[in-house]
């Protein structure tokens, strides 16, 4: 019997939505039932054996969305094999990556004790400052000028994530 594998991604601009959909067409395959679905849309974590959450970062901080279903869902998620993975432009870098992973995250993690996180990944971003109002546009233009990056820098090697789906896939099917 095929496991049933839930993908439930928190997306402000398409950019983790996409990450989502090229994970879930990766491990899709008669052993494992993919269901992929915006983390707002998502009430129950019912018959699901695995849920792996995807969600932006933003200000060095995963989206309110998902802080909140984790949160909510602690219960339903420290029952199920849970995987995360996260999308900022700081990851865009072998060192981003290390920031995100050893910095932004673990201050969130620890408070979720009960949830066996047992694979986690950070991808880089994109950003597209046409989707900004004035405001936020300066405000990000100024974040990203800080950090180095420039409109247009964003995920520089999908290979690396369809990897990271492939090692997840590999250890979905070999339980």
């Amino acid at each position: 019997m095929a496991k049933s594998v839930l993908i439930v991604y928190s997306s402000g601009y398409g950019t983790t939505k996409e990450i989502a959909h090229v994970i879930g067409n990766t491990i899709q395959d008669s052993d494992l039932n993919v269901q992929i679905a915006s983390i707002d849309q998502v009430d129950s974590l019912g018959f699901y054996d695995t849920v792996i959450i995807g969600t932006s970062v933003r200000a060095d901080r995963i989206l309110a969305n998902t802080r909140d279903f984790i949160h909510t869902k602690n219960k339903e998620l420290s029952e199920k094999k849970v995987a995360l993975f996260v999308v900022c432009l700081t990851a865009n870098s072998a060192e981003g990556e290390r920031i995100v992973l050893n910095e932004y995250l673990p201050q969130f993690l620890e408070k979720y004790p009960q949830i066996h996180f047992f694979k986690i990944a950070a991808f880089g971003g994109s950003v597209n400052l046409d989707q900004f109002n004035p405001v936020m546009k300066s405000i990000v233009k100024n974040v990203m000028d800080k950090k180095g990056f420039s409109e247009g820098n964003s995920i520089k090697d999908w290979s690396v994530i369809e990897k990271w789906a492939k090692e997840l896939k590999m250890s979905l099917v070999s339980d």
